[in-house]
């Protein structure tokens, strides 16, 4: 009769312990984290690079998934008056931990350090997420800093020529007078050459890498060109 009864009781332990076991697979499997205080989300970021201009990042997150959120490599203590430098993208979130890269060549990176980020904006991150992922007010960033090899330039080279080009693009147009000390002095030293263009003259400037394409005729600004161009 007692092996009868601690037979009874040991299935009837199995039961509970099975049922247990059952309900939290579920709770797990549906999406949801419980008990969690919206403000306990987290996303934390290790970044490696990979190649001069490509990132790493491997993210790892206890926000209700899918989300979205914006990954960047942007220039270490900018400031927001600065022109940027950096290069950013909107990334799908699936997993709680996830690897993405950047690739920053077509930005021409300059070497140096920068920081790694990515941030969930509640504005738009949960839209087509959990009902749980919704009730986060708060943004939520993850960051760490990493070092870029590059382009070989430094990051000063890379303001200047920035700030050099946007004078370009915000004061030059067509029909602008050419001004030759003033172009150098915002611009640096040209490398003259004969314009495909009739009767003009190319002007490349390396330390902005852009080109003044000028009129020989009436000594003005036909267009101007990002790199070197000859028209």
């Amino acid at each position: 009769m007692k092996n009868v009864l601690l037979v009874v009781g040991l299935v009837i332990v199995s039961f509970v312990a099975y049922s247990f076991y059952s309900t939290s697979v579920t709770q797990s499997a549906d999406g949801t984290i419980p008990d969690v205080d919206p403000t306990d989300y987290f996303i934390s970021v290790q970044a490696t690079p990979v190649s001069d201009y490509v990132v790493s990042l491997v993210v790892t997150t206890n926000i209700p998934l899918p989300v979205e959120v914006m990954a960047g490599v942007s220039a270490k203590g900018q400031a927001p008056t600065d022109t940027f430098i950096g290069v950013s993208k909107r990334i799908e979130l699936t997993s709680p931990e996830q690897t993405i890269e950047l690739d920053g060549r077509s930005e021409s990176l300059p070497s140096g350090e920068y920081t790694a980020d990515v941030t969930f904006y509640p504005r738009w991150g949960a839209e087509n997420g959990t009902e749980q992922a919704k009730t986060i007010e708060q943004e939520i960033i993850g960051a760490v800093d990493v070092t870029l090899s590059g382009s070989g330039e430094s990051r000063d080279q890379a303001d200047q020529r920035n700030v050099a080009q946007k004078w370009v693009m915000e004061n030059v147009s067509v029909g602008t007078v050419w001004n030759e000390s003033q172009f150098v002095q915002r611009m640096g030293q040209f490398e003259k050459s004969a314009s495909t263009l009739n009767l003009h003259d190319a002007f490349f400037f390396p330390e902005t890498d852009m080109t003044i394409i000028v009129s020989r005729v009436n000594n003005t600004i036909a267009t101007w060109r990002l790199g070197e161009a000859t028209q």
